[in-house]
This record gives C-alpha cells, structure tokens and sequence, in this order.
C-alpha cells in the first residue's frame, strides 16, 4: 500500500461551523426577500424555505448565492456575506490539527461550497492548504467518485494516496470510498462510532 500524501477535508460541519451559512440562508436571504416585498418575516420564510426545498440539496442551485439572489431578484450578494464574516466559527480542536498534520502531509479541501463561500470561510486557515477545491464552481459538480479521481489526476496522486474526511455520509464517505479513495465519516453529533468514524478532528489526526 502507498504511503499517504494528502489529507482533504470538507469545509462546513468538518473545518468550519455552519453558524456563517445558516445566518446567510435562514437570516439574511429571508430578511432581504421580507424587505424587498413588503412581508411579515415569517411568511418570507415560510416561502424563501418552501423553495430551497423544491431544489433540494441533491442539486447544484441549492449551494449558488447566485442563482438565489436572480431567483428572488435581491441584487448583489457580497454585502450579505461580508455583513456576516463575524459568524464564521472554526471547530476548537481545527487550529492545532492543521499546524500538526501539515508537518507531514499535504491538505486540500474539498467542499460542495461555492467558491464564494469557500473563500470566505477558509480565510483565516487558508494557509494550512496547497489547493482548496470547490466542486460546484470549480467543477461543475457536487462531490462524487468522478469528482474525487479528478482531484488525485489534479494533485499528481493515486487514490492510495489520499484520505478524505467530511461530515457528509453521502458526499464525503460514499464517494470518495466508491472511488477506491479511503475515506472517514465526521459524525460530530456523537452516538455510535463504527471502524471508519470519528466524532472530532482530533481522533482524525490520531490515526496519521
């Protein structure tokens, strides 16, 4: 077996809190779609959250700012986004992980995330990675076994030699594994751990 010589990492719920998404999402879009048309809060969101629902989180639209700022014809969205860069929260344990494994490996991530969002929320750790990928903007695709081999064609590896970890059971265990890529699930909602789970970053890095 190869030695391993990358690490990859989702981005929301693994490196960062979902504390900045949920604020632009549940908050500021409902907020701005209320102002615009003159309604009640509750009723912008009960309509806002009606179609994010008719997309789904299977589809590319559900994770574009802009196709939902066109949709409910809101304008520009970067004075949002900066409006909320005091919600971005990193997960405790992240710093300290990232200083100790990059010593010996090199990190990506990969993130179903629009590189808008990406962007923003890797700013203060953006420096622990040699490439950050965003599989909607920079491949036109939400995270799957195709997606992952083409990272390893990209990085000049096979995919012995890389591991992915993420909070997705779907986008960060299934594909990358149904790509021979050897992958663990982040379960930081805790329960039962099986062989390839881990509850935080830390039992991650213990295992490198």
């Amino acid at each position: 077996m190869k030695r391993v010589k990358v690490i990859s990492f989702d981005a929301e719920g693994t490196l960062v809190t979902p504390r900045f998404s949920e604020m632009i999402w549940r908050e500021g879009i409902p907020t701005l779609f209320a102002n615009k048309n003159d309604l009640d809060i509750a009723i912008a969101k009960r309509e806002v959250f009606n179609a994010y629902d008719e997309v789904g989180d299977q589809r590319m639209e559900w994770y574009d700012i802009k196709y939902w700022f066109d949709r409910f014809d809101l304008g520009s969205y970067e004075d949002l986004l900066n409006s909320h860069r005091k919600d971005i929260c990193y997960y405790p344990e992240v710093s300290s992980v990232l200083s100790e494994l990059s010593k010996n490996y090199r990190l990506v991530i990969c993130s179903n995330s629009a590189r808008e969002f990406l962007d923003i929320l890797t700013e203060e750790i953006k420096n622990r990675f040699v490439r950050m990928f965003s599989a909607t903007s920079d491949f036109g695709a939400l995270k799957n076994p195709d997606l992952y081999l083409s990272m390893c064609q990209l990085l000049d590896i096979s995919t012995e030699e890389l591991v992915h970890v993420g909070d997705s059971p779907c986008f960060d265990f299934d594909a990358p594994q149904a790509s021979g890529i050897r992958a663990l699930y982040l379960n930081r909602d805790g329960g039962v751990v099986g062989q390839n789970q881990v509850s935080n970053l830390n039992e991650f890095a213990k295992l490198f």
